[in-house]
């Protein structure tokens, strides 16, 4: 009498086989997809993290511009054009801060005095053209004092620079600079939030980074919907290097995308649980094979 093929044992085995394997690429698609979806919320937080800390570093710069700005005879040091007695009064104070660049400008944009520290850029003779100078001379009796921070461009690199009025009793009679090269200011964020990080301009073009090598741009359409408060995008980079692009929030407004990255090792996580997932099938297998066999060669006569 025949079998009926759906109790042929060839069938049974080769579904048992076609069950098992996908039983080992689930696993291991959802080990990849769980280290990943974990990843993403590390990136997420620590884009987080980096826009709340550069709060602190802001508050250290305005903190800083504070003591430049009222300190009692450098804006009439300034008004008379005497260097030397600015030279005294705003090298100590520059000393005691952690902001490594320090401009003293005029109205017209000329640089009285510049102090810098060990490694910062080389001063310039004019900062003529820059339109936070118009601004703050024009805000100084507003309620914020014409005070802000903002990223800015110049061609020694980028800065996160924080400009107030300098007064000569209630005359403005200039403007304090106060400067921190934008990748040390990444540097630091990066220690914090132990990632890497990148600035991008509102084009899309990597301005500073911590990373060891050069980051890819980002599409024109992509920064431009970040800026205006897009959802957080996830792309890959170089290699396996994952990064989450927002904005990099200064003074309370969009300055620039900002993309914070690690490296993804989820498909190696993914790689090694399909094979352990495997190597265990495969030990169920025999086990449960040998027992078979051992029950078998019993109930044979």
């Amino acid at each position: 009498m025949s079998v009926p093929w759906y109790r042929q044992r060839w069938l049974h085995l080769a579904l048992g086989f076609v069950v098992a394997i996908l039983a080992i690429v689930w696993a291991g698609q959802r080990a990849t997809q769980g280290v990943r979806d974990n990843l993403d919320a590390r990136l997420r937080d620590g884009g987080a993290g980096a826009d709340a800390a550069l709060v602190s570093l802001e508050a250290e710069q305005l903190s800083a511009l504070r003591a430049f700005t009222f300190t009692q005879g450098v804006g009439h040091a300034l008004a008379v054009h005497d260097v030397r007695s600015l030279n005294r009064l705003v090298t100590p104070l520059h000393a005691n801060s952690n902001v490594p660049m320090v401009d003293v400008v005029l109205p017209n944009g000329r640089v009285e005095l510049a102090v810098r520290s060990k490694g910062a850029p080389a001063p310039v003779a004019s900062r003529r053209g820059l339109p936070a100078i118009a601004q703050v001379l024009r805000e100084a009796r507003r309620p914020r004092g014409g005070r802000f921070t903002e990223v800015v461009i110049f061609r020694s690199g980028p800065v996160l620079m924080t400009i107030g009025p300098l007064l000569n009793g209630s005359t403005p009679v200039g403007v304090v600079l106060a400067m921190t090269p934008l990748a040390d200011a990444l540097g630091r964020l990066s220690q914090q939030v132990a990632a890497d990080l990148t600035a991008y301009d509102t084009a899309g073009v990597p301005i500073a980074t911590t990373a060891t090598y050069e980051p890819r741009a980002v599409a024109l359409d992509a920064a431009r919907t970040l800026i205006g408060g897009g959802a957080i995008m996830m792309r890959y980079i170089r290699g396996d290097q994952r990064e989450a692009l927002g904005r990099l929030i200064v003074d309370h407004e969009p300055a620039a995308v900002l993309g914070v990255s690690l490296d993804d090792n989820s498909a190696a996580t993914g790689r090694a649980v399909t094979l352990y997932a495997a190597l265990g099938l495969i030990g169920t297998v025999l086990i449960l094979g040998t027992f078979w066999a051992r029950v078998s060669n019993r109930s044979t006569p």
